[in-house]
């Protein structure tokens, strides 16, 4: 009876002990540096942004808007309530390199909406650039010919005036979505 007795507390004690091992191994493995997990890649397909016009604010022409149309090639809908994750840049053709904006409210109309496999108008003002002239006003407004050739006297202008500009890149840091807005504008110059 003594021997069981002696076996018993020696299976218990070296039960504990191993489990007391396991336990501070576990402890130590879960206390130590582990190497930061790198982000996934952008994806620079999910969204894609095609050049539409350039034109004017209508109601201040220290605005410039930039239309796009965008189109969501991803099976879910892609939506943006806030530019609380958002990096809006001007690509710098010369130095290829992206440049934030100074100011980065009123650049983008939010919320941004995109459903799944659908395309939507998007615009990208750019604020603080005087242009000289406005659309004529008419009682009905300008007709298609005469908007047209308005805005193909703004992409002259931009092209010009901002030749160091190719685009802009819009960065989602919490979908990691890159979308690249072309210059379209350059074809006019």
């Amino acid at each position: 009876m003594k021997r069981l007795l002696l076996i018993g507390i020696g299976w218990g004690l070296g039960t504990a002990a191993g489990l007391g091992i396991l336990f501070g191994a576990f402890i130590w493995y879960q206390s130590r540096p582990h190497p930061p997990v790198p982000p996934k890649p952008w994806n620079i397909t999910a969204i894609k942004a095609e050049y539409d016009f350039t034109t004017t604010d209508p109601d201040k022409n220290n605005v410039i808007v930039f239309y796009y149309t965008l189109e969501n090639t991803t099976d879910f809908d892609y939506r943006v309530e806030d530019g609380n994750q958002i990096t809006m840049t001007g690509k710098l053709e010369p130095e290829n390199s992206l440049t934030p904006f100074l100011k980065p409210e009123g650049v983008l109309d939010y919320p941004i909406f995109v459903p799944a496999k659908k395309r939507v108008r998007f615009r990208v003002h750019l604020i603080g650039y005087e242009y000289p002239s406005k659309e004529k006003a008419k009682a009905n407004g300008p007709d298609a010919e005469e908007r047209k050739q308005y805005q193909a006297t703004v992409e002259r202008y931009v092209a010009e005036k901002f030749s160091n500009l190719d685009g802009f890149d819009f960065l989602d840091q919490i979908n990691r979505y890159e979308i690249v807005f072309p210059a379209g504008w350059k074809q006019s110059k």
